[in-house]
C-alpha cells in the first residue's frame, strides 16, 4: 500500500492514548470510561492507520446510532482531517452497513421506513391478525383490547428488544411454537409475541412479479435480517455471493461498543471470519450497557469479546476530559474503577433537597437567570434535566409552562398529549361541560384515546368498528361529551369500568374541583390501562401520570375544573406553536441522553425506591446520567430517605 502524507494532528495526548496509538495489535479493545475522549481516540487511531498507508476508502468507521456516526465525522473534522479524506472514509451506522450489504445481496433496494409513525398501519394490522388467530387457537390469551392504537409505541420497543437479542429466532430454529405457556421462554408476554410474529410475516413477505421480497425495513431491521440470514442452518448464499464480501478492507473501527447486542455481534463475527486479518479497534464502556433498550450485553465487552471476535489486546482509557475531579471521584466510587481527572479542571457535584416540584422550578429559574446574566451569556440549552421515568416530568412540565420557562423534551411525549391524560382530561371536560378544553389537534387525539380506554361501538355492537371511528372523528367537542361519550359507556363490555367513569363524572358535576382528588382516585385507570397497553411499564407510567396530575392540581389549586382545563389548553397551544428543536432547557429520559453532554445536569427523583436498586440497567443509567455533565451535576431528592446510588456516588 502506498504511503500517505496525512499526519496526525498535534494534540496533547495522555500516556493511555499514546499506548493505544502505538499498538500493533490486530484486535484492540479500548475500555473507556465516560467522558475520556473515546471517540477522539478511536478517530486518532483510524487516522494513524491511514498514515501507515491504509486506503481510507477501505476503512470502516462504525457507530450504533446516527448521532454516534455524526460525532465521528465531527471529531475527524475537529482533528483537522482534510475534507477529501473524511469523504473517503466509510463512516456510518452498523445498520446502514447491513442495509447496503442486503441491497447488493437482494439485487434491489427495500423501502426504508425511518419514522415510527410510518409503522403504525402495519403494527395495527398485525394486532388485528394476531387477535383473530389467537382467539381461534387460544381463546382469552390475547389481552390487548381495541385496535391497539395506544400500544404501538411500546410494541415497537418490544420488537427492537426481540430483534436485538435474536431470542425468538433461535427458539424457532429449535422448533419452538408460540402458546400462552411457551411465551415466557422468549422473555415476553403472549400478546406481544403474537403481534410480533404477525408483523414480521407482513414485513418480510411481499409478493411481486419478480418473486417474494421484503416489504420494508425500519431502523435496526437490516441488522436483524442479515443476522438471521447468516445464522440460518442452510444459508441462502455461496462463498461467491456472501453478503459480507465487499472487496479489500484495511481497517474496522467500532464506537459505542457498549451497545453491542446479539444481532450485531452475529454480523460482526461473520465479517471477521470473512476477513480474518482485518484489524479491529473497538471502544466501549461496560458501565454504559443498557440491555432494555435493544438487548445490549456487557458480555461482549467482557469475556465475550475474545470468544466472539478474536483475542484482543485491551487498553484502558480512564483520564476524564469532560469533567473535573468532583464528578470523576464520585463516578470512581460508584463504578469501583480508577477515574483520574485534571485537578485544574473545575466541575461540581452536589445534592439538592427539593421537597416539591415548585422548589425545583425555583431552582431552575434561578439557574437559567444566572446563565443569562453571565458574560458572555450562556444558553439555556446547556442545561439538561435527566429523568429516569417519563411520568416524573409531568409536575415539572406543567410548572415550566405555567411560568413561561422554555424547554424541549426528548425520549417521551409531552404530558398533555399522553393518551391516559387525554382520556382523563376528556372525562373532566365532560363533567365541567367545557367544550374548549382541547386544541383542534388535541381534540382528535383525546376522542380516540377516550374510545380506546372505554371501548364500545357506534352505531353497531362489537369490535373496532371503522364507522365508530368516523363518527368520533367528525364529532364536535360538545356533541362528543354530551352524547357520544354516554353512548360509549352504555355500549362497552367493560361494565364495571364504565360504571365507575360515570360515577366520577357525576361526582365532579356535583362537587366541582373540591372533589377532584377523590374523583381521580376512583377512576379504574390501572384496569383500563392493562387493556390498552401491552407492557407493564406503560401501565405503571399511565397510573403514575394521572397521580402526578392530581398532585399538580393540588399544588396549583385552580378555582374550578374548567380553569384547570383552560390552563392545560393554553400550555398545549404554546407547545404546538413552539418551533421544533427550539431552545430552552432540555427535559430528557436518561436513555435518550446517552452519548450527549451538557454544561449543567440536574437529576431529580433520587428518593429511596424511585431510582435505585440492584438492577444492572438502573445502576448503569445513573452512571450515564451523572457522566453527561461538564461543569455541574446536581442530584435532587426530597427530605426522606435517598437513593442508594446517591450514597455510593
Amino acid at each position: 500500500m502506498p504511503k500517505k502524507s496525512t499526519a496526525l494532528p498535534p494534540l496533547a495526548l495522555s500516556d493511555e492514548q499514546r499506548a493505544i496509538l502505538h499498538s500493533d495489535a490486530a484486535r484492540l479493545l479500548i475500555e473507556a470510561h465516560a467522558g475520556t475522549g473515546k471517540t477522539t481516540t478511536l478517530c486518532l487511531r483510524a487516522l494513524e492507520r491511514v498514515q501507515r498507508g491504509a486506503d481510507p476508502s477501505r476503512i470502516l468507521l462504525l457507530s450504533f446510532t446516527a448521532p454516534g456516526g455524526l460525532a465521528i465525522a465531527q471529531t475527524l473534522e475537529r482533528l483537522g482531517a482534510p475534507a477529501k479524506l473524511r469523504k473517503a472514509l466509510r463512516i456510518g451506522t452498523f445498520d446502514a452497513l447491513c442495509r447496503a450489504r442486503l441491497t447488493r445481496f437482494e439485487a434491489g433496494d427495500t423501502p426504508l421506513r425511518e419514522r415510527p409513525e410510518d409503522l403504525r398501519a402495519p403494527v395495527l394490522a398485525a394486532v388485528a391478525t394476531a387477535r383473530e388467530a389467537a382467539e381461534a387457537q387460544h381463546p382469552g390469551a390475547f389481552t390487548l383490547r381495541g385496535d391497539g392504537e395506544l400500544a404501538v409505541e411500546s410494541l415497537l420497543r418490544a420488537f427492537e428488544l426481540l430483534k436485538g437479542t435474536l431470542a425468538l429466532h433461535r427458539l424457532q430454529a429449535e422448533g419452538w411454537r408460540l402458546t400462552p405457556d411457551s411465551a415466557a421462554d422468549a422473555g415476553q408476554d403472549f400478546t406481544t409475541l403474537a403481534v410480533f410474529l404477525a408483523y414480521e410475516r407482513h414485513r418480510l413477505v411481499h409478493v411481486t412479479p419478480d418473486g417474494e421480497r421484503v416489504r420494508f425495513r425500519h431502523t435496526g431491521d437490516a441488522t436483524y435480517d442479515l443476522a438471521r440470514l447468516i445464522d440460518a442452518e442452510d444459508p441462502a448464499y455461496t462463498l461467491e455471493t456472501h453478503p459480507l464480501r465487499m472487496g479489500e478492507l484495511h481497517g474496522l473501527f467500532v464506537d459505542e461498543f457498549h451497545d453491542m447486542n446479539r444481532a450485531m455481534a452475529t454480523v460482526l463475527s461473520e465479517l471477521l471470519r470473512q476477513y480474518p486479518q482485518l484489524p479491529l479497534t473497538a471502544v466501549g464502556d461496560v458501565d454504559q450497557v443498557i440491555h432494555a433498550a435493544s438487548g445490549a450485553q456487557s458480555y461482549f465487552l467482557r469475556e465475550g469479546f475474545d470468544l466472539e471476535f478474536g483475542r484482543a489486546e485491551r487498553f484502558p482509557l480512564t483520564q476524564a476530559r469532560r469533567f473535573g475531579p468532583a464528578v470523576a471521584d464520585a463516578l470512581s466510587r460508584f463504578a469501583a474503577k480508577p477515574y483520574p481527572a485534571d485537578r485544574a479542571r473545575r466541575s461540581t457535584l452536589r445534592t439538592l433537597v427539593c421537597d416539591s416540584p415548585i422548589d425545583l422550578l425555583v431552582h431552575l429559574r434561578a439557574l437559567l437567570a444566572e446563565r443569562a446574566q453571565a458574560t458572555p451569556p450562556r444558553p439555556a440549552s446547556g442545561v439538561a434535566v435527566l429523568l429516569r421515568h417519563p411520568h416524573a416530568a409531568l409536575d415539572l412540565e406543567y410548572l415550566l409552562l405555567r411560568y413561561h420557562v422554555d424547554y424541549r423534551t426528548a425520549g417521551f411525549t409531552t404530558y398533555s398529549a399522553r393518551p391516559e391524560l387525554l382520556f382523563v382530561r376528556m372525562v373532566l371536560a365532560a363533567a365541567a361541560e367545557e367544550e374548549d378544553a382541547f386544541t383542534p389537534t388535541a381534540l382528535l387525539a383525546a376522542k380516540r384515546a377516550t374510545w380506546a380506554f372505554i371501548g364500545g361501538a357506534l352505531p353497531r355492537d362489537g369490535g373496532d368498528d371503522p364507522e365508530t371511528a368516523a363518527i368520533l372523528d367528525a364529532a364536535p367537542a360538545g356533541n362528543f361529551q354530551r352524547h357520544l361519550l354516554p353512548e360509549l359507556l352504555s355500549r362497552t363490555d367493560r361494565r364495571d369500568a364504565a360504571r365507575r367513569i360515570a360515577e366520577v363524572i357525576a361526582l365532579l358535576r356535583e362537587g366541582g374541583v373540591g372533589t377532584l382528588q377523590r374523583a381521580l382516585a376512583h377512576l379504574p385507570l390501572r384496569a383500563l390501562a392493562e387493556q390498552v397497553f401491552v407492557q407493564a411499564e406503560d401501565v405503571r407510567n399511565a397510573v403514575d401520570s394521572v397521580q402526578a396530575l392530581a398532585r399538580v392540581a393540588d399544588l396549583d389549586r385552580p378555582a374550578s375544573i374548567g380553569e384547570l382545563l383552560r390552563v392545560i389548553r393554553a400550555q398545549e397551544e404554546r407547545r404546538e406553536a413552539a418551533a421544533p428543536g427550539g431552545g430552552g432547557l432540555l427535559l430528557s429520559t436518561i436513555d435518550e441522553a446517552k452519548g450527549l453532554e451538557f454544561d449543567h445536569v440536574v437529576i431529580p427523583g433520587l428518593g429511596r425506591g424511585e431510582f435505585d436498586g440492584e438492577d444492572a440497567d438502573e445502576r448503569n443509567r445513573f452512571y450515564v446520567a451523572v457522566s453527561r455533565g461538564r461543569d455541574a451535576v446536581e442530584l435532587v431528592h426530597g427530605r426522606g430517605p435517598v437513593s442508594r446510588f446517591v450514597a455510593v456516588g
